[in-house]
């Protein structure tokens, strides 16, 4: 699977050119098309997939190769917090990052995850966030 050593590019891209494979956690179909047009237009990034559950994203992720998740805050059943938590519990080397239209706390953290306002979202935003977290691991 992914490695943190591969990510070497400073516009979000391994070393072997592979690109970023960003799945999109939203109930609601207009932010799923809004963040998929945001990754889309971020070099080096991909939509793999679109979920509009936690529990659909957990499945895909037993079965679909992605390094990073851009999960909704507020969905019914298993909010993205929780779906963040058991992604880190199950798969470690994938990147989380929460947005959310209504933010408590703009850039709030919750037991180390990112929460994000989703009005925040551009492709350079994306590619920055992605070059922060990558550096650190």
């Amino acid at each position: 699977m992914f490695q943190p050593s591969e990510r070497t590019s400073h516009h979000g891209v391994t070393a072997d050119t592979s690109p970023v494979r960003v799945l999109v956690v939203d109930d609601s179909e207009v932010f799923q098309q809004v963040m998929s047009q945001v990754v889309a237009q971020t070099p080096g990034f991909e939509v793999v997939r679109l979920a509009s559950s936690g529990h659909e994203a957990l499945d895909l992720l037993a079965h679909v190769p992605i390094h990073l998740v851009l999960l909704d805050r507020h969905m019914p059943e298993m909010d993205g917090i929780e779906t963040a938590h058991r992604i880190h519990e199950r798969h470690p080397d994938i990147v989380t990052l929460i947005l959310t239209a209504t933010p408590p706390h703009t850039s709030a953290r919750v037991r180390s995850l990112a929460i994000e306002d989703k009005r925040n979202l551009s492709p350079e935003w994306l590619a920055a966030y992605w070059q922060r977290r990558t550096r650190r691991r």
